[in-house]
């Protein structure tokens, strides 16, 4: 798998020495959320994956940045302002990269599904507080501080709406049901019981 994985990053990293030269000959989709310089980049990046069937893994975090705080308030302010439902542990879904992305895929016979996965963690009873990097690469036993969870859904990309907007209102809709279900995990490790059995 990890070969064949491509994952959505921020067109500035292309700058970076090594790293960013590496990603764009990797043909990593390099994004800058300016939607006519990103359409002819999807297009770019496209290319092999329907033209000449390569297989590909591709990642994309549809929240399109890092979760902190200042970005939660934000996040539900929008939303309030376009009666879209609140999140509680994520940020609202940007939905113009997945359409597209989707609308790429669905002429290429090799890649059939979406995977949708939501990671939860915890240290001890504090909810979503993630390992930092280093304490990923160097604490040893990492699952004896923290707590993780795993959710992993597959849908088929021949059963997903065929209209941009349908399939928009789909990710939106598979972002409730991920607030959720880490919901139900808060208030399971609220309670001090364990989380390995499915969280919906």
């Amino acid at each position: 798998m990890l070969p064949y994985s491509r994952w959505f990053a921020k067109q500035q990293l292309k700058w970076v020495p090594f790293l960013g030269w590496g990603l764009w000959a990797m043909g990593m989709p390099l994004i800058s959320r300016d939607w006519a310089h990103d359409r002819q980049e999807m297009d770019r990046v496209f290319g092999g994956i329907v033209q000449k069937h390569w297989p590909v893994w591709l990642i994309s975090y549809s929240e399109a940045t890092r979760f902190t705080p200042q970005k939660h308030e934000q996040a539900v302010g929008w939303c309030k302002a376009h009666d879209k439902s609140i999140p509680s542990y994520t940020l609202h879904p940007r939905t113009k990269g997945f359409v597209a992305t989707v609308n790429h895929l669905r002429s290429t016979p090799h890649v059939k599904a979406v995977y949708d996965v939501t990671v939860a963690y915890a240290r001890g009873t504090h909810f979503m507080q993630a390992p930092t990097m280093l304490q990923t690469f160097f604490l040893p036993r990492l699952s004896n501080a923290w707590r993780f969870h795993v959710d992993v859904e597959r849908h088929l990309i021949d059963e997903l709406p065929e209209s941009d907007a349908e399939l928009a209102k789909w990710l939106e809709e598979r972002w409730v049901i991920k607030n959720q279900k880490l919901e139900k995990l808060r208030n399971r490790l609220s309670q001090g019981q364990m989380w390995g059995v499915k969280a919906d």
